[in-house]
């Protein structure tokens, strides 16, 4: 633990790493002023963050009468970040540099909702992002890694509380991987990361409120409030899916009747679908599946509804209106300046996407209807890697140890 001098050194060298980040090319005269910091402080900081590789010289800028200045900016290769998704039935990583390029990715779907299976996977798609590294210039360090993982999230303790999916309970995911991978580990909820890697490099950057849903085999709403993820009193904040939005409706695995992930989510997608063929309907679902319906997932529906299909369409335009009525809910409760919609069954584009928008923007209050934008993710696959690995960046340049 940093003390006195040493303690008062390394906040001034992240108040300027942090201004060259984020103000772009400056000189060390232009650092003194900005930070009231001396020049003899601002030229032993700059000189510190040289040769740890944070920011370099690109040249000099206009003079004023002197000597032209020498021009600084951050160097977003300066360390690399691995972030992770673990979701219902994949992981996806990606090895990225501190300004959220992604250079390398990992994906790999996987059978097994045995937990300590998944945190193996983790594990090997990590290590196999470091063994990438050599491809990519000299040698770099790793500042650590971002997990989103599906359920109930503890992010201080790093403990994963509860999945309906995994069956998990209380599993100390972070001090395990990073026991093993001898590198920080940080985990969110999914839903939650998503929503982080969208303001830090997607579709909501400069955004301070606004929701990510995901829509996959369940339903999760990650919030951000006054430009800060909001978890909740006990960091269950965003379980959308578990709103009740048809009376008398389907039973929840959440134990629940009617939940909005029994008729939105990619389950309920390819039920429905199932439902419509055994009713004799001509779809192009059936021809996709070889007539198994065993063999229906919600991406069988999606293919077919590109191809024209007629049920395919109404499939995920039903859908649609179901997650608009839950987003509507949401909207007037939360007031979100944007709403993105991600997750795998996104995918489904306006089939999908234009009916929960008309339905949502039907039940939101004029005033607020008029504001809110629902726009699909700009990352895509990458929202919940990228997210995992925005949670390291904000982490390293939180704390005045730069590592």
């Amino acid at each position: 633990m940093l003390v006195g001098p040493e303690l008062i050194r390394a906040i001034n060298k992240q108040r300027v790493l942090r201004l060259v980040r984020s103000a772009g090319a400056m000189s060390r005269a232009d650092l003194a002023e900005r930070t009231g910091l001396t020049r003899p402080t601002v030229s032993a900081v700059v000189a510190e963050l040289l040769e740890e590789g944070w920011v370099e010289e690109i040249g000099t800028g206009e003079s004023s009468g002197g000597r032209p200045p020498i021009l600084l900016r951050f160097n977003p290769r300066a360390r690399w970040v691995i972030g992770a998704e673990l979701g219902a039935g994949h992981v996806r990583a990606v090895l990225a540099d501190l300004a959220g390029n992604v250079f390398h990715r990992f994906k790999q779907r996987v059978e097994s909702r045995d937990p300590l299976i998944e945190v193996d996977q983790l594990e090997r798609a990590v290590r196999y992002l470091l063994d990438q590294t050599p491809r990519y210039g000299p040698p770099t360090p790793v500042a650590g890694v971002g997990i989103g993982i599906t359920g109930v999230i503890d992010p201080e303790e790093g403990v994963w509380r509860y999945s309906p999916h995994y069956q998990v309970r209380d599993l100390p995911v972070a001090p395990m991987l990073q026991e093993r991978l001898s590198l920080p580990v940080w985990i969110e909820n999914d839903a939650r990361a998503m929503a982080w890697g969208e303001r830090s490099f997607g579709a909501a950057q400069g955004v301070d409120n606004l929701a990510f849903i995901r829509v996959g085999v369940g339903l999760g709403a990650g919030i951000i409030i006054d430009g800060r993820l909001y978890g909740g009193a006990h960091r269950g904040a965003g379980e959308i899916g578990h709103i009740m939005v048809k009376e008398r409706g389907l039973r929840c695995r959440c134990g629940s009747d009617g939940c909005l992930e029994t008729v939105g989510s990619a389950i309920a997608i390819a039920r429905r679908a199932v439902q419509r063929m055994a009713q004799g309907e001509e779809t192009l679902i059936r021809e996709l599946c070889g007539g198994d319906p065993s063999k229906v997932i919600a991406t069988t529906v999606i293919e077919a509804a590109d191809a024209g299909d007629r049920v395919a369409q109404e499939i995920l335009s039903e859908a649609g209106r179901f997650l608009g009525i839950g987003i509507g809910a949401m909207i007037n409760l939360l007031n979100p300046a944007m709403v993105i919609i991600g997750g795998g069954t996104s995918r489904a584009g306006d089939y999908l996407i234009e009916p929960l928008r008309q339905a949502a923007l039907e039940r939101t209050l004029p005033a607020l209807r008029e504001r809110v934008k629902i726009v699909r993710t700009e990352l895509g696959e990458d929202a919940g890697p990228l997210g995992g690995a925005a949670l390291v960046i904000e982490e390293l340049f939180r704390t005045p140890t730069l590592k």
